[in-house]
């Protein structure tokens, strides 16, 4: 989901969080009411108030109204929250064009499911693993396919996803001339 999607659900949220607030405060008219007061009405006689107030008053009735909406908007507030954090998932699985920050480009195809797998890259020269957990990446090299450059001992790429279809981190090369880092970007093919 991009964002400008998640600050219009956060907005909504926001929203029907404060009219449940004023709606939960608005007063209840009394049960059984049917007088209309006015101040430019009939005037009573002085003992209309004594007479009044002889009555008894009928018990309030709370309403549930309040309770309700209240009950309602924590429900959505609760599926929001769900639906923007805990059950968003990316998909790494398909090819993607690499590059890296020297400007060199590698397709990587991922084979596996969404949190674990391997990885091959053109023309299946570099095999490794991955890993995705919630939006981490974490790619790691395994060995050459053709076995000609033991020279490198490891190669890991972190990183994160920033969106469905990107993602991008940083990666550190170890081999026997040293180590070797830099900045890495992907975008789903």
């Amino acid at each position: 989901m991009i964002k400008k999607q998640q600050k219009w659900i956060a907005m909504l949220v926001v929203l029907t969080f404060v009219w449940l607030m004023q709606v939960s405060t608005m007063p209840v008219s009394a049960a059984g009411t049917t007088e209309q007061v006015s101040s430019a009405g009939a005037e009573q006689g002085p003992d209309y108030l004594e007479a009044i107030g002889q009555k008894a008053a009928p018990a309030a009735k709370k309403s549930i109204l309040p309770y309700i909406l209240i009950g309602v908007g924590v429900l959505a507030v609760t599926a929001a929250v769900l639906f923007l954090v805990v059950l968003k998932n990316y998909d790494i699985t398909g090819t993607w064009l690499m590059t890296y920050g020297t400007g060199s480009t590698d397709t990587y195809t991922f084979v596996g499911d969404k949190k674990t797998g391997t990885y091959t890259t053109t023309g299946g020269l570099c095999k490794g693993t991955y890993a995705v957990d919630g939006k981490d990446v974490t790619i790691t090299w395994t060995g050459w396919t053709g076995g000609w450059h033991i020279a490198i001992f490891s190669w890991v790429l972190t990183g994160e996803f920033d969106g469905k279809d990107k993602m991008g981190g940083t990666y550190l090369e170890s081999s026997i001339f040293g180590d070797t880092s830099g900045t890495w970007t992907a975008v789903k093919q």
